[in-house]
């Protein structure tokens, strides 16, 4: 029954990450970065879990469950974040132009 702990932490990080999609929907980039440093941390927890007996079915459908809606809310949020990051990159990047020249007039 030590699996348990294992899906347990999967549906933990899906339930994150839904919850990290809800914010980047709602542009709450704080929220979005607090909810991905508390996920990292369950990630982390499921890389140093060995289990060495294979999963029962359930369990394996419980597992795969959760990485699909892992994976799908990852895709959402990429699908959200990325225009804003252009954006912010062009901001900085207008920025530090703007205060090259500002530089190189003084």
């Amino acid at each position: 029954m030590e699996y348990q702990n294992t899906i347990v932490v999967y549906e933990t990080v899906a339930n994150l990450t839904h919850q990290m999609l809800l914010a980047a929907q709602q542009q709450d980039w704080d929220k979005l970065a607090e909810l991905e440093t508390v996920c990292a941390q369950h990630v982390n927890n499921l890389k140093n879990i060995q289990d060495p007996l294979p999963l029962p079915s359930d369990a394996r459908e419980r597992k795969v469950a959760s990485i699909k809606s892992i994976l799908a809310n990852d895709r959402e949020i990429r699908n959200l974040v990325s225009p804003w990051m252009v954006r912010l990159n062009t901001l900085i990047s207008s920025y530090h132009t703007e205060s090259n020249l500002t530089r190189a007039y003084l």
